[in-house]
């Protein structure tokens, strides 16, 4: 029967208590301490690596040793000199990102990066803290840490001393967000208008071609309205159905970035392509035959693989 993993190291509620620690211990110090920031990027690996073991702390064992495995599920160790291994912050990170769709890319890339930070605080001869200034970073911090505690069914009051000031900060930060893409389209739709009826034409036919060929979520430009395109990254269960002998698979994306070539108008992250209209989610949709699901051989490779075969010997005279 496997134990009780509550107050087992790597479950949710040992690495959350051990992450408001730290996050007390950066409130300690003044925001412009280089202490203040490392004591942070300590906090955000505990919280995220609670929140990886809220879905299940299986998902924190290093599986190259199956042992890590029991370990998670509660079970005392069965070898001699056993000292359980679970995966590196950045994988932590990864599946994070691929299992909840609140944990954008956009928060996965920030937090991948602050973890570096600590590591090159603790490993270089770089102040990286000390040479960062808190608006770089912090309202990232905040929101990161906002989601994660979601997911898990919390609020900021529940990690951070000054949760309203830490919320004030995250509106601030998605409203410059939200101004920075709007002057950006403004820019671009000035630049569009200043073109000649014929250069634009031009530019709306080549845009076109250009979106039906390359891969990605047709929409229209915000700034000129030509065809563009999202690209995004798969999020959530992929749904499989059979339809007439094939296989189609749809999954859900979560856009990512934006591309128009008529005007050249790029946006790059959600939540600036979510202040613009362009954030909702899209499907992927992969349609495959039975044989390259199964990756089974066709008839067709059979006769080619024994037409390959048969080149290979010399013929037998010998009976």
């Amino acid at each position: 029967m496997t134990a009780a993993i509550s107050h087992l190291p790597w479950s949710q509620e040992s690495l959350f208590a051990k992450a408001r620690l730290y996050v007390g211990k950066m409130e300690s110090h003044t925001a412009n301490d280089w202490q203040y920031g490392l004591w942070s990027a300590l906090a955000l690996e505990l919280i995220a690596r609670a929140a990886l073991a809220h879905f299940s702390p299986v998902l924190l064992a290093d599986a190259s040793n199956w042992r890590n495995l029991t370990y998670a599920l509660g079970h005392e160790p069965t070898a001699k000199k056993f000292n359980a291994n679970s995966i590196g912050s950045s994988e932590v990170i990864s599946r994070l990102n691929e299992l909840y769709p609140e944990f954008t890319a956009e928060l996965a890339g920030f937090c991948t990066q602050h973890i570096k930070r600590r590591n090159s605080e603790l490993h270089t001869g770089e102040l990286i803290f000390s040479e960062l200034g808190t608006s770089q970073w912090l309202p990232s911090f905040y929101l990161a840490i906002q989601v994660l505690l979601k997911l898990m069914g919390l609020e900021l009051k529940h990690f951070v001393s000054d949760a309203p000031g830490a919320q004030k900060m995250i509106d601030a930060f998605e409203d410059r967000t939200a101004k920075a893409v709007e002057q950006d389209i403004k820019a671009h739709q000035k630049v569009w208008t200043n073109k000649s009826n014929e250069e634009r034409e031009a530019a709306v036919e080549q845009a076109k071609v250009w979106a039906t060929r390359q891969s990605g979520h047709r929409v229209n430009c915000p700034a000129c309205q030509s065809p563009a395109l999202l690209q995004g990254n798969s999020s959530g269960v992929v749904a499989t159905q059979v339809d007439e002998g094939e296989i189609v698979q749809k999954q859900t994306m979560l856009p990512t970035s934006f591309e128009c070539i008529a005007c050249g108008l790029r946006i790059a992250g959600l939540s600036k392509l979510a202040a613009c209209g362009l954030g909702d989610a899209f499907t992927s949709t992969s349609v495959y035959t039975a044989a390259e699901y199964f990756d089974l051989f066709t008839e067709d490779d059979l006769e080619e693989a024994k037409r390959n075969a048969s080149s290979m010997y010399e013929e037998d005279f010998n009976e």
